[in-house]
């Protein structure tokens, strides 16, 4: 398919347009939901995932509006009475501080698009013509006109493949509660306020940290388990960390790729990876708690040999053995660094005399489980964003190594795609 095809408007059709609203009322003592000063500092960042289905024999034999309508049914019916227990998401918000959860309900789409599914994940920019299963410019963004808090779509093809997308503000949480036993369904728990209150530094008036994604690309990486699994034990000698995690060595390797491509742009580097902090609470949160319940630890590389990988996973197991020993209430480095940058008048995490790179760590949660009815998913796609230098690794399909995806500057990435150790432990050439 050409690429200029993906922005074409006669390719996708909306069929239905709808407002699910939660199954019974939201009790009035749960009406408001007060936001914690994590959430205060996000925009709505619109958190999107979408899952891919390819078509199964036991589904009917048709292309036809019945079959989708018929699909949308069944999974409206399943929202409306999702939202009884995640009630923010079909509220609205009153200001930065609060939402009101007025069962607005969550905005619902049945579209159909005019080619195979085979045709959007072989395609030569596969992150980008994901995309087309999403609402127009909705991924990541930080409003959406419409309101809601939570956006779905269920997207059917010409072959008879299901994509369904969702987007989440953002300021509800971070999208990473579900716990790893997925027999096991937890009521969750909404934070709110009760664990990063604002008294202490004082409430938001308006989000601090934005998405920003005119200036980055992405690409789509798959690690085999084999090659990486002998990257980890060359890591594990060389530096002697015990048993890095592949996170640890991923987010290392991708790092020295990343400042390598940017060498021109500044002489030091900072590596940036996002922290659940559920399990180090006091008492534990249960993994089912909803919220922005996040911290951050770093390294810093200053000179040549600070980004070689054995030091680099050194420096990170350090660092994440340091940050479990912290309060992650009153130590708690996202929060502080959201402090300092009030103070400077800056915005959280940029130095303009610094390169700063963003690791998101997905795996262990399990997308490629989440099934609506027709088994698991082919793929699971995070569209490009929310800004530059940021990489997410998940688990790809059932535990076949590790699903990487980063977003540079088109100029960078050309670069960063050519580093020959990164090339020896993909599937080469970059994935589809």
């Amino acid at each position: 398919m050409a690429f200029a095809l993906l922005s074409s408007p006669s390719l996708v059709s909306i069929c239905d347009k709808s407002f699910i609203k939660p199954s019974s009322l939201t009790p009035p003592t749960l009406r408001l939901h007060k936001l914690s000063f994590v959430d205060q500092s996000l925009s709505n960042m619109y958190i999107p995932f979408a899952f891919f289905y390819p078509k199964v024999q036991q589904r009917e034999e048709s292309n036809n509006s019945h079959e989708l309508s018929h699909i949308a049914h069944l999974l409206q019916t399943s929202l409306s009475k999702t939202l009884v227990t995640y009630y923010p998401y079909a509220g609205k918000l009153i200001d930065n501080a609060i939402v009101d959860c007025n069962d607005m309900g969550a905005e619902f789409l049945s579209v159909r698009i005019k080619c195979h599914m085979s045709e959007i994940l072989d395609h030569r920019d596969a992150s980008h013509a994901e995309s087309i299963v999403f609402p127009k410019d909705l991924p990541w963004a930080n409003n959406y006109e419409g309101g809601n808090l939570l956006i779905a779509q269920v997207s059917k093809f010409d072959c008879g493949g299901i994509a369904i997308s969702v987007c989440l503000s953002h300021k509800i949480g971070d999208g990473i509660t579900r716990g790893h036993n997925t027999t096991i369904t937890l009521a969750p728990r909404f934070v709110g306020d009760s664990i990063f209150s604002t008294e202490k530094y004082g409430p938001l008036i308006a989000p601090l940290i934005e998405s920003n994604v005119s200036e980055c690309v992405q690409q789509r990486f798959i690690f085999p388990t084999a090659k990486l699994d002998a990257f980890r034990a060359k890591v594990a000698e060389e530096s002697g960390v015990e048993n890095p995690t592949r996170a640890e060595v991923v987010s290392a390797l991708f790092f020295k790729c990343a400042t390598k491509a940017a060498s021109s742009s500044t002489a030091t580097s900072k590596l940036v990876h996002y922290l659940n902090v559920r399990t180090m609470m006091k008492p534990r949160l249960p993994r089912s708690a909803i919220g922005n319940v996040l911290s951050v630890f770093s390294t810093t590389a200053t000179k040549e040999q600070d980004i070689e990988i054995p030091t680099l996973v050194h420096n990170l197991r350090k660092e994440v053995e340091v940050a479990y020993k912290k309060d992650q209430v009153e130590q708690n480095e996202f929060i502080l660094q959201i402090v300092e940058s009030i103070k400077k008048g800056k915005i959280p995490f940029e130095d303009e005399n610094c390169s700063v790179y963003f690791c998101s760590n997905l795996c262990k949660f399990p997308y490629y489980n989440v099934d609506f009815g027709w088994g698991k998913p082919e793929r699971v796609s995070i569209p490009n964003g929310p800004f530059k230098n940021i990489f997410f690794f998940k688990d790809y399909q059932n535990g076949q190594g590790v699903e990487a995806r980063i977003m540079l500057k088109k100029h960078h990435m050309s670069e960063f795609e050519r580093d020959e150790e990164l090339l020896e432990l993909i599937n080469s050439p970059p994935c589809l």
